[in-house]
């Protein structure tokens, strides 16, 4: 554990401020050469090929270039699929079993490489594609029956570690684990040296709840070594320290490929719940190359309304070589009147965000809604597109 404090306190004292250096002006600056992004979210379930238990090549390939062309449809330039969705993989891995989502049965295999297929008419369409993985995140529920044999969480399980936690009626890698933090960047690894992928690409499930049981041996270890950090505090900083540390990760690979979180909109939630320091990764360099917050609120939101959210993050917004992504509610069209379809609540978000100077582009969750005919009316003649 004392191995593990040290590692921790080494990556926040290299990353804070100076975690760039792995990168010179000139070879950052290529990653602002493309233009102004228009993405999608494409979630597991979007992927699933469960109802043909699994497919085939041709037919998955099919279901991909439809989804794609819809895609370019839409003026789409950028397209985040989900290839981790629970410490299980849409393409061949080493480290991670095959997902339920392709079959049914997490672990059982394919004929095929769906990420493959996925980049290869992604590229075909002048799409970029980043691989969108989930870092911590094992199982939706507590039965661990349904993890696959020679799943990397399996053994930790059965040792009663403290690498893995139930917390929430859903199985979750600690996030103050050492291990399952080696986990997460060794599998960046695998996919950036396998696969062109464009990006790496992580959502806001940071911490998995609140709870003091989900890392209180290491923060004991912590206190017990001489700590002096109240708990949220010793979180924040453990997390931007996983968070620069996987940016390098990804830039040592490929200095090229993109890495972009996706925090929660709320900002104090990302504080309080997620123990995301997002002021900090808004404002240094070295923790991402977009920032992608969710303001999936309405401007009737009585909680948080979607303008004031923009003004928020507009406000934390320090440093132009980060680039500041949008990400916008579709799937909440037709949720209630305020986002009934055709009223024009994603234009008039569009409109705000396309005025905003810090707006590098917008992104939508998820491809789903934007393809729905019951919501279409709302995506009619709308330009996704920022100037």
């Amino acid at each position: 554990m004392k191995k593990f404090i040290s590692l921790i306190m080494i990556i926040i004292l290299t990353f804070s401020g100076c975690a760039a250096s792995t990168q010179t002006p000139e070879e950052n600056s290529e990653l602002q050469k493309v233009s102004k992004v228009s993405a999608v979210w494409i979630y597991y379930n979007e992927l699933s090929m469960v109802s043909e238990s699994g497919g085939t090549e041709k037919s998955f390939r099919k279901k991909m270039e439809t989804i794609l062309d819809n895609c370019v449809s839409l003026e789409i330039n950028t397209v985040f699929l989900q290839v981790r969705p629970c410490a299980d993989s849409f393409y061949k891995s080493d480290i991670f079993p095959w997902t339920y989502y392709l079959t049914g049965e997490q672990g059982k295999a394919v004929s095929y490489d769906p990420l493959s297929i996925c980049i290869e008419e992604a590229h075909e369409r002048n799409l970029s594609l980043h691989a969108w993985i989930n870092p911590f995140r094992i199982a939706f529920d507590d039965d661990v029956t349904n993890l696959a044999d020679g799943h990397p969480a399996v053994e930790w399980i059965e040792k009663k570690t403290t690498d893995v936690v139930f917390v929430n009626n859903g199985i979750y890698f600690s996030p103050a684990s050492i291990n399952a933090q080696k986990l997460v960047f060794d599998g960046v690894r695998e996919i950036i040296r396998n696969y062109d992928v464009d990006g790496i690409h992580i959502d806001d499930y940071f911490y998995p709840a609140t709870d003091e049981k989900v890392d209180k041996a290491y923060y004991k270890e912590y206190k017990d070594d001489g700590g002096k950090l109240k708990l949220n505090e010793w979180r924040l900083n453990l997390i931007s320290a996983f968070v620069a540390q996987l940016y390098n990760v990804v830039k040592i690979e490929d200095e090229n490929c993109i890495f972009s979180v996706s925090p929660a909109g709320n900002i104090q939630n990302n504080y309080e719940q997620q123990f995301a320091d997002v002021r900090l990764w808004c404002s240094q360099t070295g923790y991402a190359d977009w920032i992608i917050p969710q303001l999936y609120y309405g401007f009737e939101s009585k909680v948080l309304p979607f303008d004031k959210a923009l003004k928020q993050w507009e406000k934390i917004y320090k440093n132009d070589e980060i680039k500041m992504i949008f990400g916008l509610g579709a799937y909440r069209v037709n949720e209630n009147e305020e986002w009934k379809a055709g009223n024009g609540i994603i234009d008039r978000q569009l409109e705000l965000v396309k005025n905003s100077t810090s707006a590098y582009g917008v992104a939508f969750f998820s491809y789903s809604s934007l393809a729905d005919k019951k919501r279409s009316a709302e995506f009619e003649n709308l330009s996704t597109v920022l100037s």
